[in-house]
């Protein structure tokens, strides 16, 4: 029994050591935030839905892309294990057992739930008040949604997706204790909660955060399912990814805006893409407006506060902008909040901090929990930023702290006992 119980956590490490290229965060930045930055900068802009003024200008896309070099410099250190060199040669062997891991209980997948349902309750509170609401929204009045106001502190507790999704996924992919199915109560209340926000509230980043860090947890069992042929799928996935994103995309705005916007299109999948692309080219366009206007490019900049943020966006805004695509963009959004005096040192910082949490990640380590939220982010670099200016982060980091707090404190709690050979006594141990 042991040496099966053995052979089976030994054959998990190793299909964690497995993994397609791009989980790699200096890898995911050159092959594919880096692309993309290049292509919506040479794109025609007239194709935007928008009727925003133009900001955004070959400076911009140059500072863009020595921004991302910047983050792979910083993963590439992260990667290289600089920072935890006691862990130099795990990557070519088996992931050892690790104590605090072994003892994870699924009892804290259910409080995190607990907490997800709650918040969601409160946040769909309106919704229960007033049913005749849903089909309004579902109707294309998106306004609708806005009458009833989100509480701070409360309901961003719905954002412990998050971590969820990443804990439920190693759990399935047997990283983490715990045998559940992938069709279960749990996951279809979860997914489920998550589909119905993206609907009603138009927030289809809700949906996408609960789903991509199950996917990247639970993509070593799939791996391992699916054999050499899976294995050569998933390292050319990220040339899908565009695709499956413009059809998830497109279902969901002809369920909020096409019923209002259809007379001015010729079919609903030109609307989709370049509906899509607007709200990329315009969350640069934007990020481009507020790093110009705080005098980035002519003098020594520092970081700003967030009223002096909110002053410069608010005021561009009031007609050189479109209010409906009012993303604040990643890159340059941060660089706008740390002025040009840090923004190298602390761009690359979080670049080591990716770098970090994918070493951790491969090892099986509780800490690489923070890679599905990293990735996210660099999936986002163009349209939001996830470290700075936003809370959609924090209650996921919140708990993910606990537990590698409550991690740290498990050795000196815990007793390990060896068995000792035939006929010698603890005396002689």
């Amino acid at each position: 029994m042991r040496t099966s119980q053995k052979s089976s956590r030994n054959s998990t490490a190793g299909s964690y050591l497995d993994l397609p290229w791009w989980y790699r965060p200096s890898a995911f930045l050159l092959g594919a935030s880096l692309p993309a930055l290049l292509i919506f900068s040479y794109s025609d802009s007239r194709l935007t839905l928008s009727g925003a003024q133009l900001f955004y200008a070959e400076r911009d896309m140059i500072f863009g892309i020595i921004a991302i070099l910047i983050l792979v410099a910083g993963a590439l250190i992260g990667e290289s294990g600089l920072f935890n060199r006691r862990n130099q040669n795990r990557l070519s062997q088996p992931a050892p057992h690790r104590l605090a891991e072994s003892l994870l209980s699924e009892r804290v997948d259910w409080g995190i739930m607990a907490i997800f349902v709650v918040a969601h309750l409160i946040f769909f509170r309106g919704f229960f008040t007033n049913p005749g609401l849903i089909a309004g929204v579902l109707g294309g009045n998106l306004e609708l949604k806005h009458t009833f106001k989100t509480i701070p502190g409360v309901t961003t507790w719905t954002q412990v997706s998050l971590l969820l999704g990443g804990l439920r996924g190693l759990r399935w992919a047997g990283i983490l204790p715990g045998k559940i199915k992938l069709l279960s109560w749990f996951h279809l209340v979860f997914f489920g909660t998550l589909f119905v926000r993206a609907v009603l509230w138009s927030e289809r980043l809700a949906l996408i955060e609960g789903i991509v860090p199950f996917f990247l947890c639970a993509l070593p069992k799939l791996i391992r399912l699916l054999g050499p042929r899976g294995k050569l799928f998933f390292q050319f996935f990220p040339l899908l990814v565009p695709v499956l994103l413009l059809l998830v995309f497109t279902a969901f705005e002809f369920l909020r805006s096409w019923q209002t916007q259809a007379a001015g299109h010729g079919n609903i999948f030109e609307f989709g893409w370049r509906r899509l692309f607007t709200y990329y080219f315009e969350a640069m366009n934007t990020g481009a407006a507020t790093l110009g206007v705080s005098g980035f490019y002519d003098a020594l900049t520092m970081p700003i506060s967030e009223t002096a943020y909110d002053s410069i966006y608010d005021g561009l805004y009031q007609g050189s902008l479109d209010k409906e695509f009012n993303n604040p963009s990643g890159i340059w959004y941060f660089a706008t909040y740390s002025g040009n005096a840090l923004f190298a040192p602390l761009f690359f910082s979080l670049g080591v901090f990716y770098g970090v949490s994918w070493r951790a990640f491969r090892e099986g380590r509780l800490f690489g929990l923070f890679l599905p939220i990293n990735f996210l982010g660099m999936m986002e670099i163009l349209r939001i930023h996830y470290w700075i200016g936003t809370n959609r982060v924090v209650p996921s980091t919140l708990l993910l702290l606990i537990l590698l707090a409550w991690a740290l404190t498990i050795p000196s709690r815990v007793r390990i006992h060896r068995k000792m050979p035939k006929g010698q006594s603890l005396a002689n141990a």
